[in-house]
């Protein structure tokens, strides 16, 4: 897309003009003919300018911009407001740069005769596939204005998990950063210190007292090859992690892990019961329902559950009977399906197991803390232990023979 500056007049004659991005001038003149102007002139928007600094953004659109936008957009839809003039309204008003820019390019795109889904479709970094099939589904509904409100509570719900995850995770994080701080002070300060003293009196020392002296000497010299072989355990692990078999096998192992493995279990149980009851909720078939509620899980294991459940339900067969064969799916899930199934009311029925999971989340989220804390504990005395250990024994050794 680039930009255009523009000239024209409106109905009434008045002189009109402004910036407008689109693909070549002859967009430009069919985007400002749907307005109802008159073109004069179409001139490609060249050169540095103070303005274009605003368009700067980094770190992308905020989950809570999306909200908002959503949000607002079902009150104003619902309320009967053309939906283009719904998006010109939102893009003066968005703060976000680059969301600012994506919404001018929607707003451009509805008001050539694309649909909203279409429009929204062609932003794929801001709009993912959930939100487009839902907003297609409102269109051909007639239902846009509940399916922008069900989408402003999901994406609310999935903004609320993720800073509390975040929140749960700053205490043991600022342990760590302490336990390898304290560490790092010993092996490069009190350490060679006392191995200077020790070396003084060229006595025989304890096997942890030259162990400990050892190290850190190996972290003073070679701290340099430390960090080379972090940064390439670190680009080695992004790379297995990448490829399919070794997300794979990172997603099975997450899964064992006591305390993590549970919260995350729980988390996926949680999407896919809100993502497939939303979906259902809004008109979209069983099968795109579930290919879309897969694509939308993180960990391998869940996906695969449910893409193995697609492809029978496709043959005629019910989604519980795959989803109660998998291990990692629980038999309340399958059970609840099942019912859903026989009663016709699936996306009921999955939004009351969504809302419970929800709830099994958040205690489990901020339970983490206190649940790590004294993990972290333990670890920080026991590395800090030997160290000292290490440091002291040949002074009680020192002593005993002088005495």
């Amino acid at each position: 897309m680039k930009k255009f500056k523009y000239s024209a007049r409106d109905a009434k004659g008045q002189p009109v003009t402004g910036e407008v991005e689109a693909k070549d001038p002859q967009a430009v003149a069919d985007i400002l003919h749907d307005r109802g102007l008159l073109v004069v002139s179409v001139k490609e928007a060249t050169g540095f300018s103070l303005e274009r600094l605003n368009e700067i953004n980094i770190g992308g659109v905020p989950m809570k911009e999306k909200v908002v936008f959503m949000r607002q957009m079902a009150t104003m839809v619902g309320a009967g407001l053309p939906l283009s003039r719904s998006l010109e309204i939102m893009t003066q008003q968005v703060a976000n740069p680059q969301f600012k820019k994506v919404l001018k390019n929607v707003l451009d795109s509805v008001q050539s005769g694309k649909t909203l889904a279409d429009s929204f479709r062609a932003e794929e970094e801001v709009f993912d596939n959930i939100t487009v099939n839902l907003i297609e589904a409102g269109e051909e509904s007639g239902n846009l204005d509940i399916v922008l409100e069900k989408l402003a509570t999901e994406l609310e719900e999935k903004d609320d998990l993720a800073g509390k995850i975040k929140s749960a995770m700053i205490y043991p994080a600022i342990i760590l950063v302490i336990i390898a701080a304290v560490i790092l002070l010993m092996m490069f300060v009190l350490v060679p210190a006392m191995a200077d003293i020790y070396n003084d009196f060229d006595a025989e020392l304890p096997f942890i007292t030259t162990a400990l002296m050892s190290m850190s000497d190996f972290v003073i010299n070679y701290w340099w090859a430390l960090l080379v072989g972090a940064l390439v355990l670190f680009i080695g692990g992004k790379f297995y992690l990448d490829s399919p078999g070794g997300k794979r096998t990172f997603d099975k192992l997450v899964l064992k892990i006591p305390v993590v493995g549970d919260i995350v279990a729980k988390m996926q149980i949680s999407q896919f019961t809100r993502i497939l009851s939303l979906l259902l909720g809004s008109g979209l078939s069983i099968i795109k329902a579930i290919e879309l509620t897969a694509d939308s899980l993180s960990n391998s294991m869940f996906r695969e559950t449910l893409m193995e459940a697609k492809n029978e339900v496709e043959k005629g067969g019910p989604l519980a009977i795959p989803i109660a064969r998998s291990e990692y799916y629980p038999l309340l899930v399958s059970s609840m399906v099942a019912v859903g199934e026989e009663t016709g009311e699936m996306d009921t029925v999955l939004a009351k197991v969504a809302e419970y999971y929800k709830n099994e989340v958040d205690t489990a989220t901020e339970n983490l803390s206190t649940i790590l804390e004294p993990v972290f504990l333990v670890v920080m005395g026991v590395a800090i232990g030997f160290i000292a250990l290490g440091v002291y024994m040949p002074m009680f050794q020192l002593s005993a023979v002088m005495g």
